[in-house]
C-alpha cells in the first residue's frame, strides 16, 4: 500500500494591489479592532488608490466581521455592531484611531 501526503499551502490573497493588502491583512485589522472599510482605509489604505479593490475588501471585511462574531458568540450582525466611538487600533506603524 501507498500512502501519499499533500501539505496544503495557503498563500494570502492580495485584495488591494497599490497597498500590497491581503486578505490576512484584512482579517488582522478586523481583529484588532476595526468594523468598517473607513477604518481599513486609514488603517492600510484599502481603497484609498484605485479604488478596484473596494468590492472585494468589503466582501473580505464581512467574511472578517462574520467569523470574529463567530468566535466571540456576538450573532447580532456584522456592520450593525460597529461602535458609534472611535476605535483605538494597533498596527505595524503603531496606534491610530479608527472613526467607524
Amino acid at each position: 500500500m501507498i500512502t501519499i501526503r499533500i501539505h496544503a499551502v495557503i498563500y494570502p490573497m492580495y485584495v488591494c494591489l497599490c497597498k500590497a493588502v491581503t486578505d490576512k491583512d484584512i482579517h488582522r485589522a478586523v481583529s484588532q479592532g476595526a468594523c468598517s472599510m473607513r477604518c481599513l482605509r486609514q488603517l492600510n489604505g484599502v481603497g484609498s488608490q484605485c479604488g478596484r479593490c473596494v468590492g472585494h475588501a468589503k466582501e473580505v471585511l464581512g467574511e472578517a466581521l462574520s467569523t470574529q462574531a463567530a468566535e466571540t458568540g456576538n450573532h447580532s450582525g456584522t456592520n450593525s455592531a460597529a461602535p458609534a466611538n472611535p476605535v483605538t487600533i494597533a498596527s505595524g506603524n503603531g496606534v491610530g484611531v479608527c472613526y467607524p
